[in-house]
Formats: structure tokens, C-alpha cells, sequence
């Protein structure tokens, strides 16, 4: 994908959806560490909250550009959601939404545009190591309960995980 394209959901019309840019990774940094603080403080401690923000950190100026297909889906122009998906190993690396814009659908919209891009690639599943808090999200969408190691460990700290995955045929 190339360019803008755009993204429907519940609260606008439209909105714009395009890769992201090497200049977007401030800005989705702060987004992801704003939506980590927000929606997963009722499931993890400040040391896991923040060893799960510095694994993006340590990696994202990266991984924004190659191999990753990483989409940004904006509002008003400015940055409202991320997402990033392994195409090789079919597999969701992140999607975030900004704490203010949680709850409105666009989760739900910028995932559907991450599994379309999936199929496109031809990966018959998709599957991610989800948050705890994100578990009922996923499950709506149709994600299910996956084997994989049961933590992730960052910056030296255990995270809780959920495996998922969702066939894409």
C-alpha cells in the first residue's frame, strides 16, 4: 500500500490509513505509551507496563520501515491508531489506539484492515501474543486461544500474555 487510503469506523466517516513514515515514530511512541498506561493498568504493574513500552522503544524506529507492514490511521491529522503485522510470520506485532479514542471502533476497523492485508499476503492466520486486558477485544474478533510461551520477558521483567490466533480463509 502506497499512500492514503481510508479507513471506515464507527465514530467518522472515514479515516485516513497509510504506512507509516520513519518521522511518525515520536509520535507513535507516545501513543503506545499513553495507550499502555491507560487501558492496561488494571492488568499489569508499572515495571511490566514499562518493560512492554521499552520493547517497542528499543526496536521501533526499525522495525517502522522493514520488513514490518506498519500502518497509522490518523483523526483531524493527527496520529489516532498504529498497527504492525509480521507478514512472514503471520503474526500481529502491535495495535494501539489513543487512550482519548478507545472504545469507539476503531480498533476493531484498523484490525480488519490488518488481517485484509494479511490475506492479500496470503497467510492463512494471523496470530499475536495479546495483553491481558486485550484478550475480550481479540476474542470478539474472532481471535482464539493459541499454544506459545506463556510470558514475555522485557527489560528483565515477566509480562502475562495471551496467545491468539484467527484463521483468515
Amino acid at each position: 500500500m502506497r499512500g492514503r487510503q481510508q479507513l471506515s469506523w464507527a465514530g467518522t466517516p472515514s479515516l485516513p490509513l497509510r504506512e507509516a513514515r520513519f518521522e511518525d515514530v515520536p509520535l507513535v511512541l507516545r501513543l503506545i505509551e499513553g495507550a499502555i498506561d491507560h487501558a492496561c493498568r488494571d492488568h499489569y504493574d508499572s515495571e511490566q507496563r514499562r518493560a512492554v513500552f521499552l520493547g517497542y522503544a528499543t526496536n521501533l524506529f526499525v522495525d517502522a520501515l522493514r520488513p514490518f507492514v506498519t500502518l497509522v490511521a490518523e483523526l483531524d491529522g493527527r496520529l489516532a491508531a498504529f498497527a504492525q503485522l509480521d507478514v512472514a510470520a503471520a503474526a500481529l506485532r502491535a495495535l494501539f489506539v489513543d487512550p482519548a479514542l478507545q472504545g469507539r471502533g476503531l480498533g476493531r476497523a484498523l484490525l480488519a484492515a490488518v488481517e485484509a492485508r494479511a490475506r492479500a499476503a496470503g497467510c492463512p492466520r494471523i496470530r499475536g501474543a495479546m495483553s491481558l486486558n486485550a484478550v475480550p477485544f481479540y476474542e470478539r474478533a474472532g481471535f482464539r486461544s493459541a499454544d506459545g510461551p506463556a510470558r514475555l520477558y522485557g527489560a528483565g521483567v515477566r509480562v502475562p500474555v495471551a496467545w491468539m490466533e484467527k484463521p483468515l480463509g
